[in-house]
């Protein structure tokens, strides 16, 4: 009437205002999600800090007994005495032991695959001997027990925590295994570790052992060195001692390069759910303005069509 058309009915579009509303509940969802995450993977961080500070120092304390054992033996050997022992006896490799460190949780990285990759690429040059493995640690059994490498020893239940008195029940077993002529060779292989930022899988032979001797022997001149009861009695009570020590050392290495790795891995997993909450806060702060102006365009639209 007077000279405007019919008045169409305003119907808004609330489809798109619950859309965006939905959009901005999710958001809100996923933010607090990554907010849980990072709160724990912050904790665990801080809890490997501490746990790699502790074994830094069991490894510091440990290093100076092995040095000790080592020092006493390339004395021994250079005396001038003939001493020999079947651990010394270089062999033909044709049976081999492989002690494979690696961890009982994850959580911690490349620590484990770095580790069991450098194992199979050892192995894999044993091509036309025997090989069998000593596994420490659940991720390596995990993984092994489905390839063809036969396991002779499992020790699953470290836990990170070195008892000198299972070292040493571990150093029995493979030095048994090794007089009796079931291996040629042991070796071990686990994480050196150097610094907190460079870790590296490392491989070194335990048995036979190589002659210790640093310096020249000793001329004929020389004072004459007695030995109590005898070399052979003092080698066999000193060589356990110092595959047991070197063992030793080798699996404090090890946890703690694990205790590093897994520093390292949840100090990223807390920057990188740090940066997905900065993003998922940008795009909520952009699906609740979204949400506003499109509150405010149905309100001046329906003014709008009121008028007309």
């Amino acid at each position: 009437m007077g000279g405007h058309g019919p008045q169409r009915e305003y119907r808004p579009r609330w489809g798109c205002i619950k859309m965006a509303v939905l959009n901005y509940r999710s958001l809100l969802g996923r933010i607090k999600a990554a907010q849980k995450t990072q709160q724990i993977t912050k904790t665990m961080q801080m809890v490997s800090a501490s746990r790699l500070k502790k074994s830094h120092e069991r490894l510091s304390h440990a290093k100076p007994y092995f040095e000790g054992i080592k020092t006493v033996l390339s004395h021994l050997q250079n005396t001038g005495t003939d001493l020999s022992h079947p651990f010394f006896e270089a062999k033909a490799e044709k049976a081999i032991a492989v002690v494979v460190v690696t961890s009982d949780r994850g959580l911690c990285g490349a620590y484990n695959t770095n580790i069991i990759s450098f194992a199979e690429r050892l192995l894999e040059k044993q091509v036309d001997g025997k090989a069998e493995l000593i596994l420490i640690g659940k991720k390596g059994d995990d993984y092994f027990k489905k390839r063809e490498w036969p396991v002779f020893l499992r020790h699953l239940d470290l836990a990170g925590k070195t008892d000198f008195l299972r070292i040493s029940q571990i150093t029995n077993e493979l030095t048994q295994a090794y007089l009796s002529g079931r291996f040629d060779a042991v070796h071990i292989i686990y994480t050196a570790y150097k610094s907190a930022m460079s870790l590296k899988p490392t491989a070194s032979r335990l048995l036979p052992l190589e002659h210790i001797g640093a310096g020249p022997r000793v001329g004929p001149q020389a004072v004459k060195t007695y030995l109590e009861p005898s070399g052979g009695a003092i080698l066999d009570r000193l060589l356990p001692m110092f595959i047991a020590s070197k063992i030793y050392v080798s699996l404090m290495e090890a946890f703690t390069a694990e205790n590093s790795a897994r520093m390292i891995a949840m100090k990223n997993a807390t920057d990188n759910a740090k940066e997905m909450i900065r993003n998922l806060t940008l795009l909520r702060n952009k699906a609740r303005q979204a949400a506003i102006t499109k509150e405010l365009l149905e309100i001046v639209t329906a003014g709008e069509a009121l008028k007309g």
